[in-house]
């Protein structure tokens, strides 16, 4: 029922009040609802100490807090992101930096993905990118046509037509993982394609490889390293950051694959997430799987 509320109900209602007001509210709920998450709390809570063996239990509380909160803001892009028309709306919701790189490789027929980790707000880069005329594809394990991992209807709900008002604003083909890896072919061809570090999953066949990784070993697909050396399309990582300011969508130096071996283009890939990890934990999506990374 609460899912539902804020789904069907909450949201909605809040991307009708200016962004600022509506931004604030929805950490307000969150707050409000932080005692529904005890037990994902208390998980991430025990994996960031992990990795922050010095850090005060407090200082990880508030990190993780901050993360649920960011989380129904995400949620709430779903819906801000559709009622911004002009440029100047999509700028003053997420700014871009260094998106000459993208930008650039385009205009000189370059085959271009962009990579990051489950970081941020990261969905807001594609919508600002499609701002600036460039379409956007990517990959994605939600999508199909069961409830394969299990999530609350309303969830699984809410993240279907997540995706496809995304699909329909970005432009550019959303695939689901594990189909084949012939129209990610095709679709470089037309638009840049998002692919994201993320946890290895059973029979995942394009292999994983072990990488130093927040103080210890853990196993990380191959999958986007050998997408873009099939088709030796550069590589610009990127991450979307929060703050008070808003977002930031931050492009970085790009990584050209042709003289790397898949596991050399990982190795470069893994330790520029760890590095925005490490800065902001806070921002990061997946602290309840690292113990799976690390199998």
């Amino acid at each position: 029922m609460r899912l539902r509320f804020k789904y069907e109900v909450l949201m909605p209602l809040l991307a009708h009040l200016p962004q600022s007001i509506a931004y604030r509210l929805v950490s307000f709920y969150a707050r409000l609802f932080l005692s529904f998450y005890h037990g994902e709390r208390g998980a991430i809570i025990a994996q960031m100490q992990t990795v922050f063996p010095d850090k005060q239990h407090d200082e990880l509380v508030r990190a993780a807090d901050y993360f649920f909160c960011m989380i129904d803001r995400d949620g709430l892009d779903t819906w801000f992101f559709r009622t911004c028309k002009t440029k100047q709306q999509i700028n003053n919701l997420v700014h871009m930096k260094d998106f000459h790189y993208v930008a650039e490789a385009r205009q000189a027929g370059r085959h271009v993905i962009i990579s990051s980790g489950h970081f941020g707000r990261f969905w807001m880069a594609g919508v600002a990118m499609k701002s600036q005329g460039v379409s956007v594809g990517t990959i994605t394990r939600d999508g199909g046509d069961t409830n394969e991992q299990g999530l609350p209807e309303a969830e699984y709900q809410y993240r279907l037509k997540k995706l496809a008002w995304l699909q329909q604003y970005f432009g550019g083909p959303f695939l689901v993982e594990g189909d084949s890896a012939r129209p990610i072919f095709r679709a470089l061809k037309e638009n840049v394609m998002a692919l994201f570090i993320d946890v290895p999953y059973e029979g995942d066949k394009n292999g994983c490889i072990n990488l130093p990784f927040l103080g210890g070993m853990a196993r990380f697909p191959l999958g986007p390293a050998r997408v873009a050396k099939k088709n030796n399309a550069l590589i610009v990582p990127f991450y979307v950051f929060e703050s008070r300011s808003g977002l930031c969508a931050q492009f970085y130096q790009p990584v050209e694959v042709k003289h790397l071996t898949v596991e050399e283009i990982m190795s470069q890939l893994v330790s520029l997430l760890e590095k925005q990890i490490l800065a902001f934990p806070e921002q990061w999506w997946l602290w309840q799987a690292l113990p799976m990374m690390r199998q």
